[in-house]
């Protein structure tokens, strides 16, 4: 009996030691979340108020993309961060774009306005541009630099802020 509870102790702290260095972003030229993606995939998704919205409107610019949902207690603790850098940089050549994987508009909509969102939150319904980016985990961050390269890809926000991303 004692053996196996040690066993079981190990393997939950394996688990917990594997997440917790998921969870942490690296800075690569690389997508550290899943396989290498040299260029930023397109997409044309639907943003809280039915506006369509394509990567492809965002060419020659920087784009800060963060994959999340509205149950996601990491993604919800982000937000404050996230009106700051848009509050930051809404005038300037770098976009946020919020994408929330499949979840309903009216839940999503429910969200932005409890929080205060001002930035773009796109809806993802089938999860198929996640899947795209190689999204594993959530709140998945990408930055996409204005010749559509992904120059960061990670788990969370970055260590060092979504501020150096533009360094």
């Amino acid at each position: 009996m004692k053996r196996i509870m040690v066993f079981m102790l190990v393997g939950v702290l394996g688990v917990c030691l594997i997440m917790t260095a998921s969870a942490m972003g690296t800075t690569s030229d690389k997508n550290s979340v899943g396989k290498v993606i040299p260029n930023a995939p397109g997409f044309t998704l639907k943003d809280v108020n039915g506006k369509e919205v394509s990567m492809h409107d965002f060419k020659g610019k920087n784009v800060l993309i963060v994959f999340g949902t509205t149950w996601c207690p990491y993604c919800v603790t982000e937000v404050n961060d996230l009106k700051a850098f848009f509050n930051k940089h809404k005038d300037k050549d770098v976009k946020l774009l919020s994408i929330d994987i499949q979840e309903s508009q009216e839940k999503v909509s429910a969200f932005v306005k409890k929080y205060g969102i001002n930035y773009t939150v796109l809806l993802d319904e089938t999860g198929d541009v996640a899947r795209s980016y190689n999204v594993y985990g959530i709140p998945a961050t990408y930055f996409v630099d204005e010749t559509g390269i992904i120059k960061y890809s990670g788990s969370g926000k970055p260590k060092e802020g979504f501020e150096a991303l533009l360094k």
